[in-house]
């Protein structure tokens, strides 16, 4: 068989080993990248994401490598394959949920009582170390048998290879996706309570990581479960599929990853733990008054300044101008128009649009140029915003008008 050979080490080409070198190429690569771009920029959303890239890239380096011939070399290649942490989906939770975190919070950092969340992945190094240490330093020379791989391997190498540190690696993936995907929710609500422009802070691309990574974890889930109540032949053969799948999503997230240019300017501070739905209240008597001075003082001041023009304007930006605080300023919008702040000050855009139509200004200008002048900042944004005020897309609005 033709081989690739580069300084005394080889790679054997096949259908098997082709197919997945580029997947483990492009996913490296990328990684590699997003660890230059993220110490250039400060970003530890940008390593964190490389890191899930890397941990991805090795996985599937696992089967590539095996195909192209370590595994059957019966050197040095095959302990390689014995004793490097291929297997790491119990570190992908931890990964992916502090990869939101750094996201959604400028200022996010890790703190001490972060460590617990790597706490498993921790003792699965210490035992791929403890089994590399004990067969290598205690336990060598190993019996040339077909069950050492023909010397290549001690008694220890299969450590963290068996049903239970599998189940537990995807108990762990299933739990982290489970705290990622309350915190999105979670920060949704955020968004709509404190920007009035979201689009760029929306984080679809987090929500379609979710989704792949997901279908990685569970595709190999699901053929791990098979491969236990099915006796399958040539079974490694059966596995590369799930790699192969694998490969494609990686091939996706590489891309669309290092793509992703999540919108610098704005300040983001979200935290899950003080996140919260308002809940509804029933006002004392006294508060109603108050309530109700704000509520004017407040429309006077969208009416007569036009803060809403602003195309980033936000919560905070717009309590300093009614000399009040964030916190005021959201129950004040909330109990006292009952909409959220992102809905409040899109209503205003919208009406300032219509008057314009009104006007027959988009005889002489396009609409999105409207849009624009009237505070929206993304298309998708107007569209969205003007159908949930009107009912009607603003094309269907000026025909009927």
């Amino acid at each position: 068989m033709p081989l690739f050979i580069l300084q005394d080490m080889f790679f054997e080409f096949n259908l098997f080993s082709a197919v997945l070198l580029p997947f483990f190429v492009q996913a490296l690569i990328i990684a590699l990248l997003l660890f230059y771009r993220g110490r250039k920029e400060e970003r530890l959303s940008d390593l964190l994401l490389g890191c899930l890239l890397l941990l991805n890239a090795f996985k599937i380096a696992y089967w590539m490598l095996g195909f192209a011939g370590w595994y059957d070399s019966h050197d040095g290649y095959s302990s390689f394959m014995f004793y490097f942490p291929f297997n790491n989906v119990i570190w992908m939770g931890p990964l992916l949920y502090f990869y939101f975190l750094s996201l959604s919070n400028t200022d996010f950092t890790f703190q001490k009582h972060h460590l617990k969340h790597f706490l498993l992945p921790a003792m699965f190094l210490l035992m791929i170390l403890a089994k590399f240490l004990v067969d290598f330093g205690f336990n060598r020379p190993f019996p040339v048998l077909e069950s050492t791989q023909y010397g290549t391997k001690g008694p220890w190498a299969d450590l963290d290879k068996n049903i239970w540190t599998e189940l537990i690696s995807y108990a762990s993936f299933f739990y982290y996706l489970y705290l990622t995907n309350t915190a999105f929710v979670k920060y949704q609500l955020y968004i709509k309570q404190n920007f009035s422009s979201t689009e760029e802070i929306r984080f679809h691309w987090l929500r379609n990581l979710l989704y792949a990574i997901s279908a990685g974890v569970i595709v190999f889930f699901i053929f791990s479960l098979i491969q236990q109540f099915v006796e399958i032949k040539h079974s490694y053969v059966f596995d590369w599929y799930s790699y192969l799948a694998l490969g494609v999503i990686v091939y996706y997230l590489s891309i669309a990853g290092y793509l992703a240019r999540p919108g610098l300017r704005l300040q983001l501070h979200f935290i899950p733990e003080e996140a919260k739905q308002p809940d509804p209240v029933m006002l004392q008597k006294d508060t109603i008054p108050e309530l109700q001075n704000w509520k004017t003082q407040l429309i006077s001041l969208m009416e007569k300044n036009k803060p809403y023009l602003e195309p980033e304007l936000n919560l905070t930006q717009l309590a300093r101008q009614l000399n009040t605080n964030s916190s005021q300023l959201s129950r004040i919008i909330n109990d006292g128009t009952g909409q959220n702040f992102n809905d409040f000050i899109n209503e205003y855009r919208v009406k300032a649009v219509i008057e314009k139509l009104r006007n027959g200004e988009h005889k002489i200008q396009t609409l999105l140029a409207i849009a624009f002048d009237c505070g929206f900042n993304s298309k998708a944004t107007f569209n969205r915003a003007f159908k949930k005020e009107t009912g009607k897309s603003p094309k269907d609005f000026i025909t009927a008008d």
